[in-house]
């Protein structure tokens, strides 16, 4: 089985957010309790990436006594093995960071420090080892790297930060450098980059500290630069792109634009801005003609014309992240409040919704859901429920 966690983008949808054949099965209205419980793992340690599901087996990090361990169990929560990839985060807010990555038979963490570990899967063996900090000056950002790793073929895509190897690719079966790029010389985003295949080339887009970049996934030309007009907290959300526009939230202050790409990737259109569509790190996603996610600004779930860039409707349901599943959304608030959010257009309606009471910390870790199962990590546990 094959998994590519930040896929590269033909029609702007992220498909490991839906299921793979159960549609007709989801549940369309929660019980008052919430949806059946199938499974709790406990003893995960600090942290707040989310889970990887690859086949019967469920890969996540967490951080233990200053160290990041990578965990394996199978579908019923029994542990395959663990291995330490690196030092994990403990100055604010500790724990792990970004989710692991899986390819076929490998699988790739970056620690808070930015070390970078390839992984078999199967028995958790280290295949290689790099530390962009120490290796190729990279800078790290405020608290700590958080972003996944893009792939294309044997290529890996990091943001090290730093003046001179700002944004790499390696290759990805040894962790040898293929090209660098000083991009801007700024820290590196938080956000997870996304790779865009156009009629003449494979766009990067990515996030640094005060800019949002594109560049030529091949060779590592930096083709165009968007700052940001507030120099406050780094991006920390997804982009995503349509065919027709690409989309991306740069958090409160910065609000989310659209722009149109040239067909060589090489220039961009802005299209619209909206100030008060400023999640912060919830990521958000597309239906149709619609752009879904929360507004830190005005505290709601928010619906948001994706034409035009206009709020359609807001939701009291506080803000938080925000997963697509044949098309119903699940939010996971900072309340730790999880909603089944139904949206018709330009409309957004509550139907179900639950209380996470169990795992430790805040409620920052975005919601996974596999073949029917919802998953939702809160610090030391990561919860499992039936949503067929």
């Amino acid at each position: 089985m094959s998994l590519i966690q930040i896929p590269l983008v033909f029609a702007g949808l992220v498909l490991s957010q839906s299921f793979p054949g159960d549609e007709k099965k989801l549940l369309v209205v929660w019980p008052e309790t919430g949806p059946q419980l199938l499974l709790e793992i406990s003893g995960l340690g600090n942290g707040y990436s989310s889970p990887v599901v690859c086949g019967d087996k469920i890969y996540i990090t967490g951080e233990t006594d200053s160290l990041g361990i990578l965990f394996a169990y199978d579908l019923e929560g029994n542990l395959q093995w663990k291995s330490p990839y690196g030092k994990a985060w403990t100055v604010c807010y500790p724990g792990s960071r970004a989710k692991p990555s899986v390819i076929d038979d490998l699988i790739y963490t970056c620690s808070g420090f930015g070390e970078i570990t390839c992984f078999d899967r199967l028995t958790g063996s280290k295949k290689w080892f790099k530390d962009p900090i120490v290796e190729l000056a990279g800078e790290n950002a405020s608290y700590g790297y958080g972003m996944s790793m893009a792939f294309d073929g044997d290529k890996l895509f990091f943001s090290a930060g730093g003046k001179t190897n700002n944004i790499i690719a390696m290759n990805r079966f040894t962790g040898e450098l293929i090209w660098s790029s000083p991009a801007l010389g700024e820290i590196a985003g938080y956000g997870s980059p996304l790779l865009i295949q156009l009629p003449k080339r494979r766009l990067l887009v990515t996030a640094s500290e005060y800019n949002i970049l594109g560049l030529d996934a091949e060779t590592g030309q930096l083709l165009w630069s968007y700052e940001l007009a507030f120099k406050g907290e780094v991006p920390c959300n997804a982009p995503v792109y349509d065919g027709n526009l690409l989309y991306w939230i740069a958090g409160p202050d910065n609000g989310a634009v659209a722009a149109r790409l040239s067909p060589d990737g090489s220039q961009l259109d802005i299209v619209w801005k909206n100030l008060e569509f400023d999640t912060f790190f919830g990521d958000f996603v597309q239906i149709g003609d619609y752009l879904y996610g929360a507004s830190d600004q005005l505290r709601k779930y928010i619906s948001v014309d994706a034409r035009t860039g206009k709020i359609m409707q807001a939701l009291s349901f506080g803000i938080g992240s925000i997963l697509l599943v044949d098309n119903m959304i699940i939010a996971y608030n900072q309340r730790g409040q999880v909603g089944l959010i139904r949206p018709v257009n330009d409309r957004i309606e509550l139907v179900s919704s639950f209380n996470i009471t169990k795992g430790t910390h805040e409620h920052f870790a975005h919601p996974v859901a596999v073949d029917g199962r919802l998953f939702i990590r809160h610090g030391d546990v990561l919860l499992i429920y039936s949503i067929n």
